[in-house]
């Protein structure tokens, strides 16, 4: 890797902090003031790396297959679904409550080193799953270069 393709990993990964704690934020600061159904949560996500692909694990029980949506535009994959409450909470005491409902939406930020059109989602046992494959390394060819005389 190259120290250019670094600065460039590391500004975009930096950018993705960044709008994830203005995200946060957002949420935190808005979290009372919004009706629960307008509420959204951000479900637990895990994204690997090999040198073929990348993968995209995100936990989604209770979810319908056809209550998710998935988008990949400028390198930014985004899921976003429904989580539909199976409790009626009404006249419920909860003692404790850690199951979010209602709308959710994750955006997760892919190298530039994926290629868009090979890209496939399967969901099992309520997790769903994305893999898009890398693109392939061009061969780094070194060649000396000669110097002309003025």
């Amino acid at each position: 890797m190259s120290m250019a393709d670094f600065k460039k990993d590391l500004m975009q990964d930096m950018r993705q902090i960044q709008e994830e704690m203005d995200l946060l934020f957002n949420q935190l600061s808005n979290w009372r003031k919004a009706p629960a159904a307008n509420r959204l949560w951000r479900p637990p996500t895990d994204v690997w790396e090999s040198d073929n692909e990348v993968v995209v694990l995100v936990e989604i029980a209770g979810v319908k297959q056809s209550e998710v949506a998935i988008t990949l535009k400028d390198n930014i994959l985004t899921v976003k679904g429904d989580r539909k409450s199976t409790v009626n909470r009404e006249g419920c005491c909860f003692r404790n409550m850690e199951i979010y409902t209602g709308r959710f939406e994750r955006n997760i930020y892919l190298p530039e080193t994926v290629d868009t059109e090979k890209i496939k989602a399967s969901y099992r046992d309520g997790f769903l799953e994305i893999t898009v494959a890398k693109l392939p390394h061009p061969a780094v060819r070194a060649r000396e270069i000669t110097i002309e005389e003025a």
